[in-house]
């Protein structure tokens, strides 16, 4: 343990709200961790299950957990954000209540703060999945194009091989940087964004001078539900579009460098993919409803630097909103993109044959949906995901690509290719025709 008066080397913070189930198994993730240079900030926030009194259980007997049982409304964020201000550590690391630590990982890491002192480090991280769950995977990356690096090289890199998941539990942050965790205090009046995480951990990157990676296994992640099932269309369009809008605000405010602004962009496209894919599914009423949301946020946000007139710092969706306003701008936009639906539908129905998606995700579960409403029929969704291999997303199967060999014969077949990611589209691409697919045969779904 750290010596009296000197600040631990990491704060844990985790946040509770009724986890009984799993809140043990977190808690001795970090304990039985090969250092103890540390302090676990527990926040409970209101809790109804048995939380509470596990939480006071390990408190009592580790002088290295401080716990705080908020009261009042579990509005979602505010156990984080309480937890980051009372944090004392020289880096801060977040920690879900249902997720763990992996065993041994800390021994590497905590050496490389305080040798390398990075302000921001992150590992690799994996599911832990509970039954009959699909999940999302994470990738290594190559060590020599991070470490050491300039910080725009390093983001200039993450930029290139995207999917880069995301997520404060994913990144170890100096103290300094927790300035843009406290400023989200603002934000509590109303609950948190869902993508809030992904908008704070790119704000953290941006302000960083030095990134570390380590390549091992950091963090277990537990996928309670499955990861690919749908955010239900109304909240997912109105969500994204918050998201987009700070994004804007960080391309215009924050970005310094093509580098920085490469990597918000690819964020900006990934989210601007997933909106246009849930706003082909929403009905007239829901889009209302939607449009009421996202006005509730604008009108506590200074649009002053809101300028998105050009393309290169901002983001044609929020232009859209902001000009037209929200109803009929979601509107105009609606149908300007399922008519591109209907376009490649009719192009599709022409053909016939077994029709897929590829890949999984929010984004084809979405379109799905929205090519179904032009009398399209899926056979199936084509991942590279080896876990996802013979479930069922959305009452469909999912096949790995190679299958495509097997399922392709006499009759005609088309994939869809609707990745957000422009470099996942393309190695989609190269992928489906090395294994014997016509390029005729693979549409790419773009807006």
């Amino acid at each position: 343990m750290q010596m009296s008066g000197q600040r631990p080397l990491v704060s844990f913070i985790v946040s509770v709200y009724n986890l009984e189930r799993y809140i043990g198994a977190c808690l001795d993730s970090i304990i039985i961790q090969p250092f103890d240079d540390y302090e676990i900030v527990l926040v409970n926030n209101n809790s109804t299950d048995g939380s509470d009194a596990i939480c006071r259980e390990y408190a009592k007997h580790n002088k290295q957990i401080r716990y705080y049982a908020l009261t009042g409304e579990s509005i979602f964020g505010r156990a984080v954000i309480y937890g980051t201000q009372k944090a004392c550590g020289q880096y801060i690391h977040y920690i879900d209540g249902d997720d763990m630590l992996a065993p041994g990982a800390y021994g590497e890491i905590a050496n490389i703060l305080r040798n390398n002192a990075p302000d921001v480090l992150f590992g690799r991280f994996s599911t832990v999945l509970e039954e009959s769950i699909i999940n999302f995977t994470d990738t290594s990356y190559q060590t020599e194009r991070i470490n050491g690096r300039d910080k725009d090289q390093a983001l200039e890199y993450l930029t290139k091989v995207q999917p880069f998941n995301i997520a404060t539990w994913r990144l170890i942050f100096s103290r300094k940087l927790r300035e843009y965790y406290n400023a989200s205090i603002k934000s509590l009046k109303t609950p948190a964004n869902i993508y809030h995480d992904v908008y704070v951990s790119i704000r953290t990157l941006l302000s960083a001078h030095s990134v570390h990676y380590v390549d091992m296994l950091v963090y277990l992640y537990r996928v309670r539900s499955s990861s690919i099932s749908r955010i239900p269309p109304p909240k997912a369009v109105s969500e994204c579009c918050k998201l987009l809008h700070s994004l804007t605000l960080l391309m215009r405010c924050v970005a310094k460098t093509e580098q920085e602004r490469g990597f918000v962009r690819v964020y900006m496209e990934q989210f601007r993919y997933q909106l246009i894919a849930a706003l082909c599914t929403v009905s007239n009423e829901q889009l209302t409803e939607s449009a009421a949301e996202i006005d509730r946020y604008l009108e506590q946000k200074n649009l002053e630097d809101t300028d998105t007139s050009s393309k290169d710092y901002g983001c044609s969706v929020i232009d859209t909103l902001l000009s037209e306003g929200t109803v009929v701008g979601l509107a105009s936009l609606r149908v300007q993109y399922f008519n591109i639906i209907e376009q490649m539908a009719r192009k599709v129905l022409t053909k016939k044959g077994h029709i897929y998606i590829a890949p999984t995700g929010h984004i084809g579960l979405y379109l799905k949906t929205a090519f179904e409403a032009s009398n399209l029929s899926f056979s199936g969704f084509f991942d590279n995901d080896v876990q996802k291999n013979g479930m069922l997303a959305d009452g469909i199967p999912v096949y790995l690509p190679a299958a495509v060999k097997k399922i392709a014969g006499d009759k005609p077949i088309t994939i869809l290719i609707v990745s957000g990611y422009q470099n996942v589209r393309e190695e989609l691409r190269r992928q489906f025709i090395a294994l014997g697919i016509d390029e005729s045969d693979l549409l790419f779904v773009e807006f």
